[in-house]
């Protein structure tokens, strides 16, 4: 209990250095204890999943939009269904016909079209939405209702070629546990004169030896255990992936078993 109280002590002399230290060591056993997890999340926020994957389905004046809203509406998987694009697409025809001249006929079938789009759910595999889509051209009848492919917003394009999507896209949840990783050393090297000033002390006057290290390593072991625990008890822990966070505490807590002078924590 001694060198515990003394890790938590030791943390308290600088709040900002010692809670990064803390917490990115928290975080640090959480992603490698819980790492099937961190995968799953991953996934989830790519561009294609955090947007509403869409198409537009036109259709004749034949098509009774009420009742076909009503069917595509009970679809598991349709988010929402909205008509906006209907006033806006006849209004661009009519500026269209008015441009081309009085003799420019356009046949009346035209001019009462309809089309809806129709938002679905990004967690559907791309089989799934293109399911969806072929049942609402089923339900319109092919010779009244044609439907786009399904679509992105214009936004994916834009997520797709920033920095952060392109690495994680391509390092997936080893590329999220190396930037904690980095996070962490960094606040390891910035909190570590925080236990060397309180280890001086206590070798100086109680005669005792590696109080730092014995301090840095019960603390780091108790995050171990805790997060172990509960990765076991949610069915993530592996094997592996704790070797690897016990290797990389221990590569620099070896560092703290060196016996330091006397420096300032501020």
């Amino acid at each position: 209990m001694f060198y515990l109280n003394e890790f938590f002590k030791s943390l308290g002399e600088s709040l900002i250095r010692g809670f990064s230290f803390f917490f990115f060591s928290c975080l640090l056993a959480f992603s490698l204890t819980h790492r099937p997890w961190i995968a799953e999340v991953v996934e989830k926020i790519t561009p294609e999943k955090i947007v509403n994957p869409y198409f537009v389905a036109v259709m004749d004046e034949k098509v009774d939009a009420l009742k076909l809203n009503r069917l595509i509406g009970n679809l598991p998987g349709v988010l929402s269904i909205t008509d906006k694009t209907y006033e806006e697409s006849r209004g661009k025809l009519n500026q269209l016909v008015s441009e081309l001249g009085s003799d420019y006929q356009v046949n009346s079938d035209l001019m009462n079209f309809k089309s809806v789009r129709i938002s679905l759910n990004p967690s559907l595999s791309q089989e799934s939405l293109d399911f969806l889509r072929e049942q609402v051209v089923k339900f319109g009848g092919k010779d009244h209702l044609t439907a786009t492919d399904v679509k992105y917003p214009e936004i994916t394009n834009v997520m797709k070629t920033h920095p952060f999507y392109k690495f994680i896209g391509k390092a997936g949840d080893w590329g999220v546990i190396a930037l904690v990783a980095i996070c962490w050393i960094i606040s390891f090297w910035l909190s570590y004169d925080l236990f060397r000033s309180r280890s001086y002390i206590i070798e100086k006057f109680q005669r005792k030896k590696l109080v730092a290290s014995k301090t840095i390593a019960v603390g780091l072991s108790v995050v171990v255990v805790t997060f172990s625990a509960l990765g076991l008890l949610n069915g993530t822990l592996k094997f592996f992936d704790t070797i690897i966070l016990l290797m990389v505490f221990s590569v620099f807590w070896t560092f703290s078993m060196q016996d330091w002078r006397w420096k300032p924590t501020l």
